[in-house]
């Protein structure tokens, strides 16, 4: 949990620079720093994937070879940073592309949540988190996006919605006198 905390920590310090290979990197190495994978040469900690590997057992969704991460991570980049204006749909599908790639031994989803989170405060969108109760439509959501991109959009916007509700409760919230 240190760890999270640490990474929320150095995204709010980053909030205003553009994404990079090398800002992406750092995320995952604060998220893994101190764990047993960081003594594991299979993660590669601090570096990308070495080890072919798929997202999810049930729902497999294939990914970037170690070879290809590094290239297919730029390219994405540069997509992204050409856009004028980023909006909720960029994110999103940056986000899945991201997860296409998954360029990480380990850590990858909650990296690329981060990075939504961070690009959304960015860009003065509502940011959110996916809460444990909707992994699996966040999932299924990812696993369909081709097909249909609407599935992730809505599980999506319906986190906002949520976040905004309860930001606007901490924002009201009154101190009773004692």
């Amino acid at each position: 949990m240190k760890n999270h905390f640490r990474l929320f920590d150095y995204c709010l310090d980053i909030i205003d620079e553009p994404l990079s290979k090398e800002i992406i990197i750092k995320m995952n190495t604060i998220l893994k720093r101190n764990t047993t994978d960081e003594e594991n040469p299979r993660y590669n900690v601090g570096g990308f994937k070495v080890v072919p590997n798929k997202i999810s057992l049930i729902n497999v969704i294939n990914t970037s070879a170690p070879q290809d991460v590094e290239k297919d991570l730029e390219a994405l980049l540069t997509e992204y940073q050409s856009l004028e204006k980023v909006t909720i749909k960029d994110i999103i599908d940056f986000h899945y592309q991201f997860e296409k790639i998954y360029p990480f031994g380990d850590g990858n989803g909650r990296v690329g949540r981060i990075i939504m989170f961070k690009e959304c405060l960015k860009n003065n969108i509502m940011p959110f988190i996916i809460l444990a109760k909707d992994k699996p439509f966040y999932m299924r959501g990812l696993k369909n996006y081709q097909e249909d991109k609407m599935d992730l959009i809505d599980t999506i916007k319906h986190e906002q919605d949520l976040y905004e509700l309860m930001s606007q409760e901490m924002l009201n919230f009154e101190l009773e006198d004692k």
